[in-house]
């Protein structure tokens, strides 16, 4: 039987874990539960296979103090920002050109459609054909992934603007610069973050793809080198890397949609 104390305790922790703090708590437990889990759960013999926490974090501290960690971070990071900011820069522009030209999206769509439907991970053994195994291959891939997408989200943006404010500026003498700058664009700039936000996860897909491909630096080459050699210390602790970098950056890019957005 239930006595009243048992009850009143369990009300309290109902609305202490309702809390934000509480939340933050529980999700502290969870966490510590599953690496305690992990740690003492497995059997030697599926140690060589999983790892723990304690031998990840203990190579994870040995790449930070020969600097390995930082050299191959900064080789992906730098092929996803490049590639990343040269396709979000040109999906911009055409698809605000082309919603205010549409007769010439209308021309161009179905090779636009084709390009979008090929699957972009085959371009891969072409741009290390065309460019090698240096970074050009990666920022070539992961520049023409994010140009789709964001390209598909600013049309998406323009075709949803007010034509009545359009048609208004317009007759109000309003140049085409003007136009795009006051109603086209605040009309795609939601459109034009949501499809930025998605297309940071591809990047960083297709940088690690492509670094698994053919690299000889990067954190998909520490995660082909260390699966290759039966490490799996070194392979989680590459793809913990992989997964804080991945979150991080898209909390950033809400974070600035949202305040874009209040402005």
């Amino acid at each position: 039987m239930v006595t009243p104390r048992e009850v009143g305790a369990r009300t309290a922790l109902a609305r202490f874990v309702a809390t934000p703090s509480g939340q933050a708590v529980a999700r502290v437990v969870v966490l510590a539960a599953l690496l305690v889990l992990w740690q003492f759960a497995p059997t030697p013999a599926l140690r060589f296979w999983i790892s723990g926490p304690a031998d990840i974090v203990v190579r994870l501290w040995s790449w930070i103090l020969d600097g390995s960690l930082w050299e191959n971070l900064e080789a992906t990071l730098a092929a996803m920002a490049l590639g990343y900011a040269i396709g979000t820069g040109f999906g911009i522009g055409l698809g605000l050109l082309f919603g205010f030209l549409p007769r010439l999206h209308r021309v161009l769509s179905p090779y636009i459609s084709a390009l979008y439907a090929l699957p972009k991970i085959a371009l891969a053994p072409l741009f290390v054909i065309l460019f090698g195994i240096g970074i050009e291959s990666k920022v070539a891939l992961v520049s023409i992934t994010v140009f789709f997408l964001v390209l598909t989200s600013t049309l998406d943006g323009v075709r949803n603007v007010d034509r009545d404010l359009v048609r208004a500026l317009s007759l109000m003498g309003a140049t085409r610069g003007e136009v795009i700058r006051k109603a086209l664009v605040p009309a795609a700039l939601p459109w034009i973050f949501t499809g930025m936000r998605i297309a940071v996860r591809y990047a960083f897909s297709n940088t690690l793809l492509a670094e698994l491909i053919a690299s000889n630096r990067g954190i998909g080459f520490l995660i082909e080198y260390y699966s290759g050699t039966f490490d799996a210390a070194g392979a989680y602790a590459a793809i913990l890397v992989l997964v804080a970098c991945s979150v991080g950056l898209t909390e950033l890019l809400s974070r600035v949609e949202t305040r874009m957005a209040r402005r």
